[in-house]
C-alpha cells in the first residue's frame, strides 16, 4: 500500500511538472484573426521551434524591440541569424519575423506573410513539369516544400527597427505572464491585415506650368521659361497608407531635367512617375551673341575690303612703272 501511494505521488508530481512546462511554453498570442495568421504568434512559434526560446508576451509587433530590451534581451541594428526582426514601419502596428540566416545583403526570414516555396526543390520542379492544367499546378504549390523568404537589407522597404538576438536570451523571462495579460488582442489581430497594393497618385500639382494628370500615365513633358530656376512639386496619393518620395522643391538646370516621384504602397509595391521638365535657354544672351558674331564678321569683311583697294592701286602703279621702264630702254 505504501509503495502504491509513493508511485501515485511520483506520477502526480510528474504530471504537475509537465503541466507547468506546457503552460510556460504556451504561445501567448492568438494564432489568427479575420485577416489571417498573426505575425506575433508566428514569430513566437518559430523562435520556440527553431531556437528553443520561449519569448514573453509582449505588446504590438512594433513595440517588440523596446519590450525585449526592457526584459533583458540583447538587441541591435546589425542583422544576425537566430534573431527576431522588428519592422516598425511595415504597418501602423509593425511586423515581426524569425531570421534564420543572413547572407550578404539578404535576410532569410520566416514570417506570417510566407513562408515561401522552394522553387529549386526537385520534387516541385518535377511536379510543375508534369502538370497538365492550372488545377494540377495548384496541387504542386500546395504540397511544395516551404523555406524562409528572402528580404533585402538595403534598400529597406519596410522600415527595419532592429533585431532581438536569441543566442543569449534570458532563461526565465519574468514578464511573460504579466505582459501577456496586458496584451491587446484586437491590436494583434490588426497586425495581420491584408496590406494595400495601391501605389497610384490622385494628382500632381506644380507651382508653375500645368500637366494633364492621369494616374495610369507615368511620364509627363513640360517646358518652362529660362527665369524659372526652381520648381515646387506636390502630389496627393490615392491610398493614405502609401508613401511618396520626390515631392517638394527642385533646382532646374538649363535644358532637360528628369524628376522622379516614387510611390510605395503598404505592401511594398512601387510605382514611379517621371516629369521631364525643359528649362529654356536665355534668349537675350543668345541674341546678343548672334548680333556680336554678325558685327565681328561685318568688321572683318570691311577690313578685308579696305585692304584690297590699296593693294590694287599699288599693283597698278608697279605695273605702269615696269611698262614705262621697258618702253624707255627700247628707245
Amino acid at each position: 500500500m505504501k509503495k502504491r501511494l509513493i508511485l501515485m505521488f511520483i506520477s502526480l508530481l510528474l504530471y504537475m511538472v509537465e503541466v507547468i512546462n506546457v503552460y510556460a511554453t504556451s504561445n501567448p498570442y492568438r494564432e489568427s484573426g479575420p485577416y489571417g495568421t498573426n505575425c506575433t504568434w508566428y514569430a513566437w512559434k518559430m523562435a520556440y521551434e527553431k531556437a528553443g526560446v520561449s519569448l514573453p508576451g509582449w505588446s504590438n509587433a512594433k513595440n517588440w524591440y523596446n519590450d525585449a530590451k526592457n526584459d533583458g534581451y540583447e538587441v541591435g541594428t546589425t542583422p544576425r541569424a537566430n534573431s527576431i526582426i522588428v519592422w516598425g514601419g511595415w504597418t501602423s502596428y509593425g511586423h515581426v519575423g524569425y531570421v534564420e540566416a543572413v547572407k550578404d545583403n539578404i535576410l532569410y526570414v520566416w514570417d506570417s506573410t510566407g513562408p515561401c516555396i522552394d522553387r529549386n526543390d526537385p520534387e516541385f520542379i518535377e511536379c510543375i513539369e508534369n502538370g497538365t492544367s492550372e488545377e494540377t499546378d495548384k496541387i504542386c504549390y500546395a504540397n511544395a516544400k516551404r523555406v524562409a523568404c528572402e528580404y533585402t537589407i538595403s534598400p529597406d522597404e519596410y522600415g527595419i527597427t532592429g533585431y532581438i538576438y536569441l543566442d543569449n536570451a534570458p532563461k526565465s523571462p519574468i514578464s511573460s505572464q504579466l505582459n501577456s495579460s496586458k496584451k491587446d488582442d484586437s491590436n494583434d489581430i490588426s497586425n495581420s491585415k491584408v496590406k494595400s497594393n495601391n501605389a497610384n497618385l490622385k494628382s500632381i500639382s506644380l507651382n508653375t506650368g500645368n500637366i494633364e494628370f492621369d494616374k495610369n500615365k507615368t511620364e509627363y513633358n513640360l517646358e518652362v521659361e529660362n527665369e524659372t530656376d526652381k520648381i515646387t512639386i506636390d502630389a496627393i496619393k490615392e491610398d493614405e497608407t502609401a508613401s511618396i518620395v520626390g515631392i517638394g522643391q527642385h533646382e532646374l538646370k538649363i535644358g532637360l531635367n528628369d524628376i522622379k516621384i516614387t510611390v510605395t504602397a503598404e505592401d511594398g509595391s512601387i510605382k514611379e512617375y517621371t516629369l521631364k521638365i525643359t528649362r529654356k535657354e536665355l534668349e537675350s544672351v543668345v541674341k546678343k551673341e548672334s548680333v556680336a558674331n554678325d558685327k565681328n564678321q561685318s568688321i572683318k569683311n570691311s577690313k578685308s575690303k579696305n585692304l584690297k583697294i590699296p593693294l590694287i592701286i599699288l599693283l597698278t602703279c608697279l605695273f605702269a612703272s615696269i611698262t614705262l621702264l621697258i618702253f624707255n630702254r627700247r628707245k
